[in-house]
């Protein structure tokens, strides 16, 4: 599969919500309750442009990841990876591989020396992902509430 990187356009926002709530139901079945995934609405919701990015085939959009400077204040000067998405039928085959290894290189040229990202705790696939990317837990908890389940984010972080 011949595939292509590249800034999110607003053309592309309906595709991305998709990407988004497949992502979420996809990845989160078991940790976040099913009645909210099954009622997943992103009707309305606009990903920002800036920071964000989409990898193709040339024909479609196989998933998007988004990043900033960090926006939790006790890492300021960091860089975040707040989001990486992609199509569930493509997961194994390499894309999200491409598009992290992509946005973290982006957060570096940016000159960010240290890199952020939260995942769920239960997510013991997205954790293994982002080990094999350099990424470790530095052991902080964030407790978060999610359709009135509590929820335990992991901090992972990587450091040139």
């Amino acid at each position: 599969m011949h595939t292509h990187i590249r800034k999110m356009t607003s053309d592309d926002t309906e595709k991305v919500r998709q990407i988004y709530t497949s992502g979420w139901q996809n990845a989160f079945r078991g940790i976040v309750p099913q009645a909210y995934l099954d009622n997943l609405n992103l009707n309305g919701w606009t990903p920002p442009l800036a920071g964000a990015y989409v990898i193709t085939d040339e024909e479609k959009i196989l998933g998007t990841s988004s990043i900033s400077s960090a926006r939790d204040e006790d890492f300021q000067g960091w860089g975040e990876i707040i989001s990486i998405y992609v199509l569930p039928e493509v997961i194994g085959q390499g894309c999200g591989h491409l598009l992290f290894e992509f946005v973290k290189e982006k957060l570096l040229e940016l000159n960010y020396a240290q890199i952020y990202l939260k995942v769920f705790e239960e997510n013991f696939r997205a954790r293994k992902f982002y080990e094999q990317h350099g990424f470790s837990w530095n052991n902080q908890r964030l407790p978060v509430k999610i359709a009135g389940k509590d929820i335990i984010e992991l901090r992972y972080v990587f450091q040139k």
